[in-house]
């Protein structure tokens, strides 16, 4: 058996490092953040530049019209081949690409005016041309892939999906009206075709559980023998009926 532990020992980078690879003139109108004068600015000091967008920057330009094949800005590989079981102190985790955003004890993230965006990763897909993709093609700001194409590739038990969302292990919190494990926000003129979209062979469209609170599954009338789900619609509370059987 082999245990996996944490090994720090980091690189400290004090200012701006730029890696750049191709044509990158379209870089000044094309893949820019909003507001910033450059890829990097000329000075990352805190509070002297506050538009310094990164303080490592790879900018990748593809000039050509066909890419030769799978291309990564960055490739980061985690791989577990111990040829055995292979175990994590329990509270510890791997992962390929860790982003994280703290507001600190003390600090107050906002002032009700701005609109301010955090995040502990971002992915951003921008369309300034045009899609014309195959049935199958994909192009979107994030994509997770769970593959299973091993010859002996199995899972029996725990969280196994291509997405997990994780509010964390314990809060403080007691009730919250404007915390949301997902959020799914167009406020474009443009009318999309679906907020949701499945195309997916499974045994149940939803597997629901509410950690046995009551709070939004419900039901214990005649009426209601089977159930209920409890879903805020338009601000209003409604409910939909569930049943035991088909009809």
């Amino acid at each position: 058996m082999s245990t996996i532990f944490q090994n720090y020992k980091p690189l400290v980078i004090r200012d701006n490092y730029l890696f750049v690879k191709g044509n990158l003139k379209g870089f000044q109108t094309e893949g820019t953040e909003t507001g910033t004068s450059e890829i990097v600015g000329a000075n990352n000091n805190p509070g002297s530049w506050a538009d310094v967008p990164a303080v490592i920057a790879i900018a990748h330009a593809f000039g050509e019209a066909t890419q030769p094949g799978n291309i990564r800005s960055i490739d980061v590989e985690a791989l577990l081949n111990y040829q055995g079981t292979t175990v994590l102190a329990t509270g510890n985790s791997i992962a390929g690409i860790r982003g994280a955003a703290t507001v600190a004890a003390g600090t107050t993230l906002g002032d009700g005016t701005a609109v301010e965006n955090v995040f502990g990763v971002e992915g951003k897909f921008t369309l300034q041309g045009t899609n014309v993709l195959t049935t199958n093609g994909v192009a979107a700001a994030l994509k997770g892939v769970f593959d299973t194409s091993g010859a002996s590739a199995t899972a029996t038990s725990g969280y196994n999906s291509a997405l997990h969302l994780d509010m964390g292990a314990s809060s403080t919190i007691s009730s919250s009206t404007t915390i949301n494990a997902a959020s799914i926000v167009n406020t474009t003129s443009m009318k999309m075709n679906a907020v949701i979209k499945a195309n997916a062979d499974a045994n149940y469209l939803f597997d629901l559980n509410d950690n046995s609170t009551g709070h939004w599954i419900v039901g214990t009338t005649a009426s209601t023998a089977a159930g209920t789900l409890k879903v805020l619609v338009g601000g209003a509370v409604r409910y939909i009926q569930l049943y035991s059987a088909e009809a």
